[in-house]
């Protein structure tokens, strides 16, 4: 397989075997270099080339990319730190009440699960849960639980912990058949798969930018249907959130944003959001089709090396293998010793669950993984 990218791109690549884009992707250095180069400019001049008008379109970058990287338009993407709190800020807003349901699943990362979880501890909805045995989701048991009185399916296109990646154009489906909306957290997807919020008749997607989107810890960006913005409101709300952002404000109400920038609600880290907006556009110059189709080749490279150990697999198996997180587990083997154990060779995985965690990215090559597998085979047999 040729390389997809410019080795010099990603420093760590160059010093490790690094397998982990699934906890924190490395930034390309061209991301690293606007992060910083913006950060030491308000570090050092302060507000000298930043007056108020400047400031109210700091934001723009990103969502204008954001917007080419998910088929929509900028005025349907918000900016914000993390997908946590655009998640709490969506469960707040909806507030379904004793008669509502949310539905979601058990194997779920739980930022997608615990919102729902505290409004229901004061409004006394319903959060249904998929029982997920061998932390695999069963479509079927998920679209079952959802009636008519299901507020949203709240859901992650891909598993954190198994790479299981879902349809959402069929959950779209059944969630609009009950009159609910499909809320999706896309942060180990977005910028690994192509995604198409249009196509795929999206209501709310979210991405934390520090994992296969290559952005800075702190950035974050969120997606709301054009013709949802006047349906939802924040459950957080700041001086962002508002149409009077520049030099005069008015405390005594709340004229809502007529976009989805009303779920922006306050000052965050401008520089991670001008480094996540760079990151999205060198993901894009090289394509995310062929990030994919790279990702994909490396991850059943991978599989089948890991199949030739012994691997017993937590995530589906090869033939239905849908992103490039590969879940393994070695029986009578202690994974966080053994992920310790690589880290000493300078392969770089997670453990997670009593499992190694393996996710290649566009900076990885077929070299990175042969040495992977070349490397645990001899801690395996050290063991």
């Amino acid at each position: 397989m040729a390389d997809l990218v410019n080795p010099g791109d990603f420093q760590v690549a160059q010093q490790y075997v690094y397998l982990n884009a699934a906890a924190i992707a490395p930034m390309p250095e061209v991301v690293v270099e606007a992060t910083m180069n913006w950060e030491r400019e308000i570090g050092t001049k302060g507000t000298v080339n930043l007056d108020e008008d400047a400031e109210a379109k700091v934001f723009d970058a990103l969502r204008e990319a954001t917007a080419r990287l998910l088929g929509a338009q900028p005025d349907e993407i918000a900016c914000a730190s993390n997908a946590s709190e655009l998640l709490c800020s969506l469960a707040w807003g909806l507030s379904p009440g004793p008669n509502n349901n949310v539905v979601s699943c058990t194997v779920e990362f739980p930022s997608v699960v615990y919102p729902w979880l505290r409004v229901a501890e004061l409004t006394g909805c319903d959060v249904r849960l998929t029982k997920d045995p061998d932390y695999i989701i069963d479509p079927d048991e998920l679209v079952g639980l959802v009636d008519d009185q299901t507020v949203a399916i709240c859901i992650s296109h891909v598993q954190y912990l198994t790479g299981q990646r879902l349809d959402l154009a069929a959950l779209a489906q059944v969630a609009h058949g009950h009159g609910a909306i499909l809320i999706v957290d896309a942060t180990q997807s977005a910028g690994a798969i192509p995604l198409d919020v249009v196509a795929n008749d999206i209501d709310v997607l979210l991405t934390s930018g520090y994992k296969w989107l290559c952005g800075p810890l702190g950035s974050a960006a969120l997606f709301v249907r054009r013709d949802l913005h006047e349906k939802l409101e924040p459950g957080m709300v700041g001086w962002r959130s508002t149409d009077q952002i520049g030099i005069d404000f008015d405390s005594r109400h709340i004229d809502w944003a007529p976009a989805a920038r009303r779920f922006e609600f306050g000052t965050i880290a401008y520089g991670g959001t001008v480094g996540l907006a760079t990151a999205i556009d060198y993901l894009m110059s090289v394509g995310v089709d062929q990030i994919q189709s790279h990702n994909l080749g490396l991850a059943h490279r991978l599989s089948d090396g890991l199949a030739n150990l012994g691997a017993q697999f937590v995530s589906p198996s090869v033939d239905n293998l849908h992103s490039s997180i590969v879940t393994v587990r070695f029986p009578d083997h202690d994974h966080v010793q053994l992920a310790r154990r690589l880290f000493d060779e300078r392969v770089v995985v997670s453990p997670r669950m009593g499992a190694l965690r393996i996710a290649p990215h566009l900076y990885n090559t077929a070299d990175d993984i042969d040495r992977a597998l070349e490397v645990l085979a001899e801690v395996l047999a050290q063991a």
